[in-house]
């Protein structure tokens, strides 16, 4: 049972019982009713549903008025019995009845609680504008004003978060009356015009709607009707004012929004704001003169490139507007100040080079990215989506989305793009597209022509990507030169930052969509601006988990690329500079070969049957080989011995997959290889016993021998028998150092075998088209297959009898460290197709940069066994620069993060000193809340800039943690590869 359902059943049980037992319930009780409900016995109901009636009868009783025997109805404030105490409220906690002025009198601060009135026999609702209630403004609560003037009509109505009510206030004409929209403000109450208004909305219930149109997506319509049945679920009449609705939110998120951004505080206020300065910024991304060092883009790139600017462009087609109003009837209130890019500008910017700017013919494979591009909005529509620009952060920049017209337009992008670079972006900069290869074929051109007037100042260095997630759909080429995988100097960066946004931001597709221009663009601004926010306030966590999934990540890639360097170096070491020289030489320039691909054909089915058709001869050949000799040293009888294993085992496959109707000249065959077989065993068991006293008493039980299936005899190698018989220790020593040499050639089968595999694997998916084509090569690659089987059992078989021998025989115990336990996830290739899975990721293949080399590569010597052939040598070269890669990324995420880290408390104390300055800055005498908000904001990123300090404070030695030692993987010009590995993780 969970703990945290804390049940005495007994108890339980017997007060239920009485509770069914005084309701006159059937027999059986409740245990019968939760069987019949199909409640689990651990559920929490099972403590509430005992006790059903109960809050039935107290909910009923609440609708009179649950006076005690002998109560009277006097009121519960004046106390005079001649008053009758009709009254009482809905949302007080006092359950007391009051006469009507007293109810009045008490809610003079209240006037938008709902009243009951009992009318002798029940209860029913009213107003406390009904009963005589008056709200004054201008004048304290209680405070009469000399000169009232009733609102127009005599009735203002409120929108409040329990209803709409109907209320009677009186604005105030003395001496100190202001205009009548600020008395209103004053009563936080939002007016729906300034002129005369009879219609406002409580502050808060503004507040509500933003966070739950933030949080749930609900519409404004949806809101409003949910405030009617508040109001009267029975139908009666209630004023429509859902449009002044509407435009009072517009305001208020206006508002709200210049409020938070410090428009308050500046000389010109609102009018003042310029083009993005209202977007809510991401902390971590560089920002020059606000969390970058003056000297930030002085030296090489190797050591400049945590300062550049990751960026991410898309599109959502489902943010789309349909054809209504027009920017003249609707113009939006933020004006580009935020998110959305200034309207005006952006659509001057398409008329002049909306006809100038084709969208080319893609080059590239035909998937849904490239040919979104050109998709038509359709009728009816005046926007078919919107693009955006996003950071690595998953944030939107400022002024970085605009609507489209169709589909994904080079010319719409394009100034999004700019948009969002004009906003103190850094020196280098890596955007990333979904058709990046197709983009950015005249992106400079492009940029060239726009910026005599758009971008004047735009002078950065780009270096371009394809998000990880889409990268997949593209050819080959695209893969490897637009891959944020095999690209230096971009962490773990992957640039689909947009896609986990749309989620978040779809729901709201529904009500955008039938708004107006400018309401759709403010109502983005105000989303957009809340998804910061949330990312804003949590960044401390969101950094500290990817800091603990990349140190480990870091630690475990690095050491894989060691080892297979140093696996590598012992066969061709000179290989490695060769290797090192392409790699650095294809990232400095594109154009040179690229060290990621192979320039071999691969392999045809019909070399890989001739190979396997060999090693088919050269196993029988071993079968008719000299017969055993029967005067032989004990180190001949162990290597005869290992050969009638292999034997053994090759006869035992090849009758396992005998057909099931053979013919006989396949019987005769096999049956002559086992007569032969079973003739070199019995001569080799004769020379055993002259070197294995006592081994024939370990035969007698032995049946297989009498039926003369040779490869079912049991060998009895000392290994096998230690425990049983006493074995000469030399010939203890003779097996161990025999084993040795087996297992490394075992292995070695095992890794050609694979590689063969991967290489049947791609040679298939280039050439092989057809059902019989398909069906003859996956025959082959089932041979393939079961000799990669054959390998790892015979491995484990080895590796087995190692373990046996290592307690008697001499050795220093490395050999542990050198042949590991066989799993099956250990049984990959080079290629990480679905055998690369590591065992300790349980949902499916883990992620390319992710992916971990096996072991069994990573050990020394096995070049030697791959490399005879140039596709294996090309293998074997590609897996090392993407291992070299691979350590590279994670090792660069690490640098990236701790960078990141500190650009977000310096971006914290510089927005806390920011508003202590306003707040210390020379105000009026009444202008007391505007020093109050600014020292709360300065409070509100200080604390911000604590709790980053608190939560990262051990984040530097975990960086650094274990002893730290530094390993040079390669020396030379690839000065990156320095490390500090920890020991433990």
């Amino acid at each position: 049972m969970d703990p945290a359902y804390d049940f005495n059943f007994d108890e339980l049980t017997n007060e239920s019982a009485k509770r069914q037992r005084s309701l006159g319930s059937v027999s059986g009780g409740h245990i019968s009713l939760f069987s019949s409900l199909n409640i689990p016995q651990e559920h929490p109901l099972l403590n509430w549903i005992p006790y059903r009636d109960q809050f039935l009868q107290e909910s009923i009783r609440l609708e009179g008025r649950g006076l005690e025997d002998g109560a009277t109805m006097v009121c519960g404030s004046c106390g005079e019995s001649d008053a009758p105490a009709y009254h009482r409220c809905e949302s007080c906690f006092d359950f007391r009845f009051f006469c009507g002025k007293c109810i009045v009198r008490n809610h003079a601060a209240n006037p938008l609680h709902w009243v009951q009135e009992w009318n002798g026999t029940f209860l029913f609702r009213r107003s406390l504008s009904d009963l005589g209630l008056k709200v004054q403004l201008g004048h304290p609560i209680g405070e009469e004003c000399p000169s009232p003037l009733p609102v127009k009509g005599g009735i203002l109505t409120i929108l409040h978060i329990n209803g709409v009510h109907s209320v009677r206030v009186n604005y105030c004409r003395c001496h100190r009356a202001k205009n009548r929209f600020i008395q209103l403000l004053r009563f936080r109450l939002f007016p729906a015009t300034v002129i005369s208004p009879q219609t406002a909305a409580s502050f808060e219930l503004l507040n509500f709607f933003q966070l739950l149109g933030f949080m749930s997506k609900a519409s404004g319509f949806e809101l409003f009707q949910t405030l009617t049945r508040l109001t009267s679920n029975i139908g009666n009449p209630v004023p429509n004012r859902y449009k002044a609705l509407m435009c009072m939110l517009r305001e208020w998120r206006h508002i709200r929004l210049m409020k938070r951004m410090g428009q308050g505080h500046k000389v010109g206020g609102i009018n003042s704001a310029t083009e993005g300065s209202c977007a809510v910024l991401c902390p971590a991304c560089p920002q020059p003169g606000i969390n970058l060092p003056p000297d930030y883009n002085d030296g090489p790139l190797s050591k400049t490139w945590i300062y550049s600017l990751f960026i991410a462009i898309d599109a959502n087609f489902r943010l789309k507007r349909l054809d209504v109003s027009s920017d003249i009837s609707d113009p939006d209130l933020n004006g580009g100040t935020a998110f959305v890019v200034n309207e005006k500008n952006f659509k001057a910017f398409l008329k002049e080079f909306g006809e100038k700017i084709p969208d080319d013919t893609s080059t590239c494979n035909n998937h849904d990215a490239i040919k979104s591009a050109s998709v038509r909005g359709g009728k009816g529509i005046a926007a078919s989506g919107v693009g955006t620009v996003d950071c690595r952060h998953d944030m939107k920049r400022p002024t970085s989305i605009g609507d489209l017209q169709k589909g994904e337009r080079y010319v719409n992008m394009d100034y999004m793009v700019v948009s969002s670079l004009k906003q103190n972006a850094p020196q280098r900069v890596s955007p990333s597209y979904d058709i990046m290869c197709q983009y950015i074929k005249h992106f400079l051109e492009r940029l060239a022509l726009y910026a005599p007037v758009h971008a004047p100042n735009l002078k950065h260095d780009f270096d371009c990507f394809i998000p990880k997630w889409h990268i997949a759909a593209h050819r080959a080429s695209c893969q490897t030169d637009y891959s944020f995988y095999w690209s230096p100097y971009v962490g773990r960066t992957d640039g689909e930052a947009p896609e986990r946004g749309w989620a978040a931001m779809n729901g709201i597709a529904a009500s955008t969509k039938e708004m107006g221009p400018g309401s759709r663009r403010d109502t983005l601004d105000d989303f957009f601006g809340d998804y910061n926010w949330r990312k804003v306030i949590t960044i401390s966590e969101a950094l500290f988990h990817k800091v603990q999934d990349a140190v480990p990540e870091r630690s475990e890639h690095v050491v894989c690329f060691i080892e297979l360097c140093d696996a590598i170096a012992e066969t061709s070491p000179e290989i490695l500079a060769v290797w090192m020289k392409m790699v650095q030489d294809w990232e400095k320039d594109r154009t040179k070969p690229n060290p990621f691909t192979s320039t071999q054909q691969g392999l045809t089915i019909h070399q890989v049957r001739l190979e396997l058709a060999t090693e088919d001869q050269d196993r029988i050949a071993k079968e008719k080989a000299t017969e055993v000799q029967h005067e032989v040293r004990p180190s001949e009888m162990l290597s005869q011995g290992i050969e009638l294993e292999d034997l053994q085992a090759s006869l035992e496959y090849d009758y396992a997959h005998l057909s099931l109707h053979p013919t006989p000249l396949q019987s005769a065959k096999l049956l002559e290889r086992r007569g032969r077989l079973l003739r070199r065993i019995l001569d080799w068991i004769k020379v055993q016993k002259g070197h294995m006293p006592g081994i024939s008493a370990l035969r007698k039980d032995c049946s297989a021998l009498n039926k003369s299936i040779a490869e079912a005899i049991p060998l009895l190698m000392p290994s096998d028998v230690m425990k049983k018989l006493k074995v000469s220790q030399e010939l203890l020593e003779y097996e161990w150092r025999y084993r040795i040499a087996q297992i490394g050639t075992t292995l070695d089968d095992l890794r050609r075998h694979l590689l063969l595999r991967d290489q049947m694997y791609s040679s298939k998916d280039r050439h092989v088209r057809g059902q019989r084509a398909n069906t003859r090569s996956k025959g082959v690659l089932d041979r393939v297959q079961e000799k990669v089987n054959n390998d790892a059992k015979k491995y484990r078989r080895i590796l087995q009898q190692l373990t046996n021998l290592a307690t008697v025989a001499k050795n220093d115990g490395t050999w542990k460290a050198t042949w590991l336990p066989l799993n099956d996830s250990d049984i990959s290739g080079l290629k990480n197709f679905d055998e690369g899975i590591r065992p300790t990721l349980a949902n499916g293949r883990p992620s390319i940069g992710k992916w971990v080399l096996s072991w069994i590569w990573r050990r020394t010597g096995f070049l030697g066994g791959v490399i005879h052939a140039n596709e294996g040598k090309q293998a074997v070269r590609i897996e090392w620069c993407k291992s070299r890669a691979r350590a590279h990324r994670w090792q660069e995420e690490c640098h990236l993060l701790k960078e990141e880290m500190r650009r977000v408390k310096t971006y914290f104390k510089y927005r806390a000193d920011e508003w202590l300055a306003l707040a210390a800055a020379s105000y009026n005498a009444e202008d007391e809340g505007r020093r109050a908000y600014a020292a709360r904001q300065a409070a509100i990123f200080s604390s911000m800039y604590i709790r980053c300090i608190s939560d990262w404070k051990d984040c530097e030695a975990y960086f650094d943690m274990g002893e730290g030692t530094t390993t040079s993987v390669i020396t030379g010009d690839d000065i990156r590869i320095e490390y500090s590995v920890p020991t433990a993780v």
